[in-house]
């Protein structure tokens, strides 16, 4: 890809007060989470 992913997902949880979370361990892959305030989710 253009490596614009990511940039893309932080643009969006901003506007939304998302908090995103990269959790990362060598050998074994990353946890991309999205944790969005509860008066944002209906």
């Amino acid at each position: 890809g253009t490596g614009l992913g990511l940039a893309i997902v932080k643009h969006v949880a901003s506007r939304h007060q998302a908090q995103l979370v990269i959790e990362s361990t060598l050998g074994k892959g990353s946890t991309f989470t999205l944790r969005f305030p509860p008066e944002r989710i209906s």
